[in-house]
């Protein structure tokens, strides 16, 4: 007679091997999150080398842009405002840089969890408890990534755009809603955790008839 406890840690199947192996796919979460850091890391310095801070802002339409030579006039409304940051509130370069840091924190996050859950079913934990329960911490870091980062550093461009003293209508900082990714890799995720649970309770009954 097979434990219930047994039966629910123990692997059910034998885990893929030679080139259907996870384990590339694992290391090719590790690279993501390396080339994550470096992006953060190589703009964080060019940032303090030039003294600059970047905000992308939405204004007024203006045709002072270069224009085409075929005739067609162009207007543009996002621009990328680059302000010194000596002339800026050092609370609001703390915001961003703060953004800028929860945003490659979750991010990486985000990629090691997806490598976790790769890594449970190379080793033969696909029906695993702690297999759903990544995929419900995966779930909540796909909220937090998706909105806590850009809420931050939203923040930090407000008051950076009020503290460098406008006079009449000030620019807006222009911000990148996540809304629909957000929304699709819930989607997925919770499908996944969805279909494994069923599949969970399928092997707990069949546990040691086969």
């Amino acid at each position: 007679m097979i434990d219930r406890e047994d039966a629910m840690t123990a692997p059910v199947y034998e885990p893929p091997r030679g080139r259907n192996s996870y384990l590339a796919y694992v290391a090719c979460c590790v690279i993501g999150i390396a080339l994550v850091v470096w992006r953060y890391v190589d703009l964080l310095v060019r940032s303090l080398s030039s003294g600059t801070v970047s905000v992308p802002v939405r204004m007024t339409a203006t045709s002072e842009v270069p224009q085409p030579p075929g005739g067609a006039t162009v207007t543009a409304e996002h621009l990328v405002l680059r302000a010194p940051i000596a002339d800026v509130p050092a609370g609001a370069i703390g915001y961003i840089r703060v953004g800028d840091a929860l945003e490659v924190l979750f991010v990486s996050a985000l990629i090691a969890l997806v490598a976790a859950v790769a890594w449970k079913i190379s080793r033969g934990g696909l029906f695993d408890r702690s297999t759903t329960r990544i995929l419900d911490w995966l779930a909540a870091a796909v909220l937090v990534a998706g909105f806590v980062p850009q809420f931050v550093r939203r923040m930090g461009w407000n008051w950076v755009v009020s503290g460098l003293g406008w006079d009449g209508r000030l620019p807006t900082p222009d911000v990148d809603h996540q809304f629909v990714p957000v929304y699709l890799g819930l989607l997925v995720v919770i499908c996944f955790r969805f279909a494994l649970t069923a599949s969970q309770r399928m092997v707990r009954d069949q546990s040691g008839l086969v």
